[in-house]
């Protein structure tokens, strides 16, 4: 099958310098966990690594990975890294490229076995998908779909089975590194749905909703609080890349402090650069506590605190400004 080179591996090719910085954060995410489970049974890092793997590359030079002499990824360190990808002419050029290499042969949706809370990993899947980093780099917005006046974001639904799994015996605190488009594609209900959630989180949290309005900005703010009804789909980019800077680690936290979850997000950032795409990426730090389960509301509460805390914007020369508003 011939299959056309992707916009997500064109975009690797060029190796721009805003996403040379981000790799170098899941870099370091990789080696913190090396240095912390050196022995570990599960591996360092699961990965989308497009057909250019190039932050499997910067594992191999940073020495976190070794190489045989005739240059293919030692047997050692092949359950060190995993790779998720479906395409065959990417998995044709990561397997030229580092030979050796895990690669599941499966997109990220059917490797935690869909949406269904019916359906989980089994046999060695669940190794995989409990690695002390996971890498959701996606190419895709921050979709939402509304079924029976409920909404659900299948991006959630992968995070939420990535931690019940790693809440499994024994449990295991992880990084969650997450890039998404950050052009919003809500529909009139899910835009409704999504302003009315952020609107009762705003009302209960006050503290929320100042680090929320210096954030956001008055006019924005002002959008979301003044019961109209807002169409997110018609704010300009940087407004569109701030609601999903605000709403995913806010979901996220929403979605897992009952199972006993304290979420800290180290980055949330934007891209910044209008000749490419919007891009927004996080690192989120999960630690798990079975004493967290008595006390959600304090975990939720401490969660939202530390969503801007490592909020900015990642230039076009790289350089990662750390930013409130």
């Amino acid at each position: 099958m011939n299959e056309q080179q992707r916009d997500v591996d064109r975009a690797m090719s060029e190796d721009r310098a805003e996403k040379r910085a981000v790799r170098s954060l899941w870099v370091s995410a990789v080696e913190s966990a090396a240095m912390q489970h050196p022995n570990s049974e599960v591996p360092w890092y699961l990965t989308l690594p497009g057909g250019e793997g190039r932050d499997i590359q910067l594992l191999i030079q940073k020495g976190l990975i070794s190489l045989t002499e005739v240059n293919s990824i030692a047997e050692s360190d092949q359950n060190r890294i995993v790779a998720v990808e479906k395409n065959s002419r990417a998995i044709a050029n990561l397997q030229k490229l580092y030979t050796g290499l895990r690669i599941l042969q499966v997109d990220i949706q059917a490797l935690v076995r869909g949406l269904s809370d019916y359906r989980w990993p089994d046999g060695r899947d669940i190794e995989y998908c409990r690695a002390h980093v996971v890498n959701l780099d996606l190419n895709e917005s921050f979709r939402g779909e509304m079924d029976n006046m409920e909404v659900s974001f299948p991006v959630l639904t992968w995070v939420h089975k990535f931690c019940r799994l790693h809440q499994r015996p024994p449990q295991m605190d992880w990084t969650l590194c997450l890039t998404l488009h950050g052009k919003l594609t809500w529909n009139d209900g899910v835009s409704e749905w999504t302003r009315q959630f952020l609107l009762d989180n705003l009302n209960r949290e006050s503290q929320f909703a100042e680090n929320c309005k210096r954030f956001l900005g008055d006019v924005l703010f002002s959008r979301i609080t003044d019961c109209r009804v807002c169409d997110f789909r018609t704010l300009d980019r940087a407004d569109q890349q701030k609601i999903t800077m605000v709403m995913v680690p806010k979901f996220i936290a929403n979605s897992v402090h009952n199972h006993g979850w304290h979420v800290y997000t180290e980055r949330n950032l934007r891209y910044v650069n209008e000749r490419h795409a919007p891009m927004v990426t996080w690192m989120l730090k999960f630690t798990w506590s079975g004493h967290a389960t008595s006390q959600p509301d304090a975990v939720y509460r401490s969660g939202l605190k530390d969503i801007f805390a490592g909020a900015g914007i990642v230039k076009d020369s790289g350089e990662i400004e750390t930013i409130l508003s």
